[in-house]
């Protein structure tokens, strides 16, 4: 094996590793909260936004999804009452999406959930790998790519 295939190796590894992460996680969110890791997404951004909540457009950017993708995974979660979507009182075209007590709530038991599962995924690793790791990730740079597709147009 040559040298030159280890950074698709790597690559495979890290995405294996985090998809695997990825659907263990949502499985759990699933089966204990009957919820999705996508809504867990949702209540994530918008607990972190406080009580003014956010945009529907800075949401999506926050998810990083398309605007009907954020549409598909709040409709239930207002049906449900986890969270409430207002009207932008500076702009009425524009939605604010906030949570509910409900919300709140259930946010806080998932988040407590995905932090024992996420303790749990990287017990292996000690504090000091943990760094290691996390200072190798933020050596990647993805926006390398954009640039070396430039280079070579």
């Amino acid at each position: 094996m040559s040298d030159d295939r280890e950074a698709v190796r790597a690559w495979l590894m890290l995405l294996a590793t985090s998809r695997g992460l990825e659907k263990a996680v949502d499985a759990g969110f699933r089966g204990r909260f009957g919820h999705s890791i996508s809504r867990f997404d949702v209540l994530s951004a918008l607990d972190r936004a406080g009580a003014d909540g956010l945009r529907a457009g800075a949401l999506t950017e926050r998810l990083m999804v398309s605007d009907g993708a954020t549409t598909q995974v709040t409709a239930p979660l207002i049906r449900e009452g986890l969270i409430r979507r207002n009207t932008d009182p500076n702009d009425g075209r524009a939605a604010i999406f906030s949570l509910t007590k409900k919300g709140a709530k259930i946010f806080a038991d998932m988040a407590a959930g995905h932090r024992a599962w996420i303790d749990d995924a990287f017990a292996a690793l000690s504090p000091r790998d943990m760094k290691t790791l996390r200072r190798l990730l933020a050596q990647i740079d993805p926006a390398r790519i954009a640039q070396s597709r430039k280079d070579a147009a």
